[in-house]
């Protein structure tokens, strides 16, 4: 059975309201540097200035660990296009592989460990859209549920 990550939609109880509706919470977009999640959370990763085209020569580490030792993180990009490696690239690590990723192929699915770092790179000006991914922390997956992000 191969396991297919869904985005997950978060809401919460409007406080109050009459006919006891819910609301959308859009998801945190995180900066660069270290981020902790909980179980079910979910996060935006981006590209610096995202959705603005990519002007300068920057860099960016996110380093993603979810509080439950025995949770997977999910990926899910619903924009991922980088111009070829040598301009720029994301580079997802576990601690253990990584990948260096650039052009149009999303990395989608599900990471095997709690544990992700992230370090986007680009060296100047390009015409490239950048990246936009959602990140989620998922109770643990099993081997059959697992799928490799890229």
């Amino acid at each position: 059975m191969k396991y297919m990550l869904t985005l997950l939609v978060v809401t919460v109880t409007v406080m109050g309201a009459i006919d006891n509706t819910t609301a959308p919470v859009d998801p945190v977009i995180l900066p660069c540097g270290p981020h902790t999640m909980k179980l079910g959370d979910v996060v935006l990763v981006q590209s610096p200035d995202y959705p603005a085209r990519l002007t300068n020569k920057s860099s960016c580490q996110q380093n993603i660990v979810c509080q439950s030792p025995s949770a997977n993180l999910g990926v899910n990009c619903e924009v991922f296009k980088l111009e070829d490696c040598d301009n720029e690239r994301l580079i997802i690590s576990d601690g253990t592989t990584s990948s260096t990723l650039c052009g149009n192929v999303k990395p989608n699915g599900v990471f095997p460990t709690n544990e992700m770092k992230l370090e986007f790179i680009t060296k100047g000006e390009n015409d490239s859209t950048g990246y936009n991914c959602s990140i989620t922390c998922l109770r643990e997956q099993t081997n059959d549920q697992l799928q490799q992000v890229v």
